[in-house]
């Protein structure tokens, strides 16, 4: 008697995996942010500190397909401002920053994603005491952001946002907290 086993392969199916597609996704959007550093505001003057200002984002990033997204990222904030009065002279001083970062992004879930940019912050001090003084530098730094998107359609997402904002050159930081609107403006 004979015994025929047989065993059936299974055939891999190269069609059933779906190519994920391209894109480039734009966030638009802002919120405020807490100057976390100390102010060097002069001691003997009198005045008030401000440390919370509103902050605005900009963000293009290129989706290749993969989990590391690759983009740009602006926008614009005040880190501080202070009010003096000294001997009946009013006196103010702000602190400003636009970021220009390369931003990578990894989504940790289907809405949740991680951000991590390096690059430069224009930091632009106004200074208005008997007279207006503006400059401009440089600095080097990062940022480090934790995002929420809820989906609502194809092409539109909103998403909540916490970014730690890091000019490391001049030691100035920041801790912002946005509401943006997401836009896949391509996809191929």
């Amino acid at each position: 008697m004979t015994c025929r086993v047989s065993f059936a392969q299974s055939r891999l199916k190269t069609d059933s995996v779906a190519k994920r597609k391209q894109s480039v996704e734009i966030t638009v959007g802002g919120g405020f942010a807490s100057y976390l550093s100390d102010v060097a505001a002069p001691s003997t003057l009198q005045g008030n500190i401000t440390k919370t200002s509103p902050a605005a984002t900009i963000r293009a990033m290129w989706h290749p397909g993969f989990r590391l997204n690759l983009g740009i990222q602006s926008g614009y904030t005040n880190f501080y401002s202070y009010h003096v009065n000294n001997n009946n002279v009013e006196g103010k001083q702000k602190l400003s920053a636009v970021p220009i970062l390369i931003v990578w992004s990894m989504p940790i879930d289907k809405h949740i994603n991680v951000f991590a940019g390096f690059g430069s912050y224009v930091l632009t001090t106004n200074l208005d005491y008997k007279g207006v003084v503006k400059t401009s530098t440089f600095s080097l730094g990062s940022n480090l952001a934790l995002s929420y998107t809820k989906t609502l359609s194809h092409k539109l997402g909103l998403s909540g946002e916490a970014e730690w904002m890091n000019a490391f050159e001049t030691k100035d930081n920041l801790l912002a907290f946005k509401i943006n609107l997401v836009w896949k403006a391509f996809e191929f």
